[in-house]
């Protein structure tokens, strides 16, 4: 009778309790690691949002305007802007020229862009508060782009809001005297998207052709 091994079956043996502990926990452990990325690329996709012809910016949240208070002395609030895009532009109204052509520019591209302007706030950041009063500011806006909010605080409020929104300003004093001074600063304007992300910036020359701004505001707002 020929012989039967059994040394397989013997190597073999009934499973030790407790012996595949380390595989299941390496197995759980790239479970969670993959759900991580998982959900990590899904925000991240949520927030990048369709590709602008701006400049873009990171997608953190849009800076709190503290200490600033619009022309009826109420804070801005974005909680309040949920689902709309907001337009962010630093001047003053003394501005000869690159401040008022930006608000123009701006309204240009709000006309064209029909029932969604409703979804589209603009706020205009006074770097100069000592003469820009709420009095002041509203008409000033009113004659150019009505509707927009004009924020303004004290020069500590201001530089500090300017700085958080990168936008860099000096003054400059008149050297002929007379107390007359004027701005230079960043003519640049920040979008940020219906979550309160930041998502774009347009420089002066951008803003000229107003198409591409539109075409942005009509992505993100459809």
């Amino acid at each position: 009778m020929p012989s039967v091994s059994t040394s397989g079956d013997a190597a073999a043996g009934p499973p030790r309790p407790g012996g595949d502990w380390r595989g299941s926990a390496l197995r759980a452990l790239l479970a969670c690691l993959l759900l991580g990325l998982l959900l990590w690329a899904w925000g991240r996709a949520g927030r990048a949002g369709p590709d602008l012809h701006g400049q873009a910016l990171d997608g953190r949240p849009a800076p709190a305007f503290r200490g600033l208070l619009d022309t009826h002395g109420r804070a801005f609030d974005w909680g309040d802007q949920r689902g709309d895009a907001v337009l962010v532009f630093f001047g003053y109204t003394h501005c000869p020229d690159v401040c008022p052509l930006t608000l123009v520019r701006l309204a240009r591209v709000l006309d064209g862009l029909g029932a969604r302007s409703r979804r589209v706030r603009v706020v205009f950041v006074t770097l100069d508060p000592a003469r820009d009063t709420p009095k002041v500011l509203r008409v000033y806006l009113d004659a150019l782009l009505p509707g927009a909010r004009g924020l303004r605080g004290d020069a500590g409020a201001t530089a500090r809001s300017a700085a958080e929104w990168g936008v860099r300003w000096r003054r400059v004093d008149d050297a002929r005297g007379g107390g007359d001074y004027w701005f230079d600063h960043s003519a640049s304007v920040t979008l940020v998207g219906p979550q309160g992300h930041l998502r774009a910036r347009y420089g002066y020359a951008q803003l000229a052709a107003r198409g591409l701004l539109r075409a942005d505001l009509r992505a993100l707002l459809r």
